[in-house]
């Protein structure tokens, strides 16, 4: 028969058990929830794009806009020369031929294609990492524009969708390093880049926990993030017909993260 003051003792050894669990649950689940975009100083994206925020012109899509997983307003940053690619291909759109490109930005000049490649669409959230480890990939300190094309018609080019964002290759911050090393999974690993401003990696570890042509809790919550953090600071210096593609860009995130949860 166990004595009173054994009894207490026991039962506070289980609240202690118990309080650890739930810690230990609750640091396994906060990442989900608390993936947190924070984008910091931010580099407007060139004005000399091909995209006009998303429209469905030769494509049926439900009224859904082809659409690249980054900034359309601002260059994206990685710190990885080998980044993985993310967009939204709207849900009810039939199979149809995709080329995905890769531009490096040459200072007063054309920009140079890199990378070239063909695809099929596939509704909802592809991905794609089209460099090999085998590759040197992107080069570190330069800015590159990418860009995905539906083609709806062979025979009308101007119907093709289009839609494009702007990447930059930056140095890893000690900073980062140091907190990548103490964490293993990517739900840790998506708030650290997330927190950083390092969106590239951030939305390629968050794509690791979903569901294929699905964005999963942490993609999710992301893409809201970077919803919040699209509009323009400098308001007046926007064009209208710009300032108008870039609220169908925040318009269509926002609606992304809601259907492909």
């Amino acid at each position: 028969m166990i004595n009173p003051i054994q009894w207490f003792s026991n039962k506070r050894i289980n609240i202690k058990l118990a309080t650890s669990c739930a810690l230990s649950l609750a640091l396994v689940v906060t990442p989900a929830a608390l993936a947190a975009y924070a984008p910091g100083d931010r580099k407007p994206a060139p004005t000399n794009r091909r995209s006009d925020g998303g429209t469905t012109r030769g494509c049926s899509g439900g009224g859904m806009p082809l659409t690249v997983l980054a900034s359309r307003n601002y260059v994206g940053r990685t710190i990885s020369r080998h980044p993985t690619f993310a967009w939204f291909v709207p849900p009810d759109s039939a199979s149809k031929p995709m080329q995905f490109t890769i531009y490096e930005s040459v200072p007063g000049g054309k920009p140079k294609e890199i990378r070239k490649m063909s695809l099929q669409s596939s509704p909802g959230i592809m991905k794609l990492s089209p460099f090999s480890d085998s590759e040197p990939g992107l080069q570190l300190g330069k800015e590159y524009l990418w860009q995905v094309v539906i083609n709806c018609d062979p025979d009308n080019p101007s119907g093709d969708l289009v839609s494009e964002a702007n990447i930059e290759v930056v140095a890893m911050p000690t900073a980062v390093q140091s907190k990548l090393n103490r964490v293993a999974n990517s739900a840790q690993k998506a708030n650290i880049y997330a927190e950083a401003g390092l969106w590239y990696n951030a939305i390629a570890e968050a794509l690791k926990l979903a569901e294929t042509s699905k964005l999963g809790e942490v993609g999710s919550t992301l893409l809201n993030d970077l919803a919040q953090w699209e509009a323009p600071q400098t308001t007046p210096e926007v064009l209208p017909k710009e300032r108008e593609a870039i609220a169908k860009q925040i318009e269509a995130l926002k609606q992304i993260a809601n259907i492909a949860r």
